[in-house]
């Protein structure tokens, strides 16, 4: 299993606050420039919170491996 997380910021006094924003399955070949442009437009859209900007994205898989299925 795959999943883009997007990551948008905002400072907030001694701390800095953090929104997520996961898609599950994404496509294979992720173009970065363009996800920079994609995270833009959706602070643009209102799709964020206000006063949080695009940050970072991380591609994450998963595998699981079902050692023991005592219950089928």
């Amino acid at each position: 299993m795959k999943r883009l997380t997007l990551f948008f910021r905002k400072p907030d006094g001694n701390r800095t606050r953090t929104y997520r924003l996961n898609i599950p399955e994404p496509i294979d070949n992720i173009n970065p420039t363009e996800l920079t442009q994609d995270m833009l437009e959706l602070e643009n859209l209102g799709v964020i919170p206000d006063g949080f900007e695009p940050d970072e994205a991380r591609l994450t898989e998963t595998n699981v491996q079902i050692l023991v299925n005592l219950i089928e």
